[in-house]
């Protein structure tokens, strides 16, 4: 009985480190590419009440020089980031998704020493489903299930994060 009660004890508290590892934010279309809005705590649930009433169709393509509208989650116990941002027009748009994560490099085009870097891989997903199902696993911290449904779709962009 003990053993049965620390199991689930433990099993409690992962599931609560979990769900308090994850925070996001939102950039509006416009915004300084360094400018967003602060949410605070993250779970699966939230993200899709904050993805599905996010004003996508208004604000995607709005050409104001800043960003484009974008909800940032981010895993503070992985170091891994994962977004969801649009491209195009009102009348047909795309979502982008991309991770940001450590990464292993050798430098000096590839001679060089390992370093880690953060790296960031952006994809184009072409229905809200794809993106709240690649989120799930995200929220999941199933990151290599992850990078395996991301490597399914197109690649838009995979280079050493600027940030």
């Amino acid at each position: 009985m003990k053993k049965v009660l620390l199991t689930i004890l433990a099993l409690t508290l992962a599931t609560k480190v979990m769900a308090n590892s994850f925070t996001y934010d939102i950039q509006q279309a416009g915004y300084d590419f360094d400018q967003y809005d602060l949410k605070g705590e993250a779970t699966y649930q939230i993200f899709l009440e904050e993805f599905r009433k996010f004003p996508w169709k208004e604000q995607v393509g709005r050409d104001t020089g800043g960003s484009e509208p974008t909800i940032s989650v981010k895993n503070r116990e992985i170091k891994t980031d994962y977004w969801v941002s649009v491209v195009g027009e009102p009348s047909e748009y795309a979502y982008l998704v991309g991770i940001v994560y450590p990464k292993t490099v050798k430098s000096l085009f590839g001679f060089g020493k390992e370093k880690e870097v953060r790296w960031v891989s952006i994809y184009i997903a072409e229905s809200q489903e794809v993106v709240e199902s690649t989120f799930k696993y995200y929220f999941d911290s199933n990151i290599p299930l992850l990078k395996e449904e991301l490597s399914k779709l197109p690649l838009f962009l995979e280079q050493e994060a600027r940030y």
